[in-house]
């Protein structure tokens, strides 16, 4: 993966990663999560947090469509619970490293993970 100073990334992806064990998609979606769960660890990059499909990860997604997510609604909400329990907004700037630590901390330790991701078809919270 190239370097990115920074880069886009919707506020929920920031559970996804904490789960993914290299299932996904499609194959194309797959190789990019990895890629980019790699690139993070390493890189701790500057995260802008998006509510659309402007998304590192979402740019490999076969329910990206034209910009817009097939799921919108349900991600959006994802979003919108996330975006609560970590006291940020749309746009604000981030380390990934940081924004991992509030995912982990606020959410899965809390155990809220199955209310923010409540009707999520990968279930993370039933692990």
């Amino acid at each position: 993966m190239t370097k990115l100073s920074s880069f886009n990334l919707r506020p929920h992806h920031s559970l996804c990663i904490q789960f993914f064990v290299g299932k996904g998609y499609s194959s194309d979606f797959v190789q990019n999560m990895t890629n980019v769960i790699e690139y993070l660890n390493k890189e701790n990059p500057l995260i802008t947090l998006t509510g659309s499909c402007n998304d590192v990860l979402c740019s490999k997604c076969p329910n990206n469509k034209a910009q817009l997510c097939a799921d919108n609604k349900k991600v959006a909400g994802f979003d919108r619970a996330c975006l609560e329990e970590y006291g940020l907004k749309f746009g604000d700037k981030i380390e990934w490293l940081t924004l991992k630590d509030m995912a982990k901390n606020r959410i899965i330790a809390q155990g809220k993970l199955g209310e923010v991701c409540k009707n999520c078809q990968w279930k993370c919270y039933d692990i």
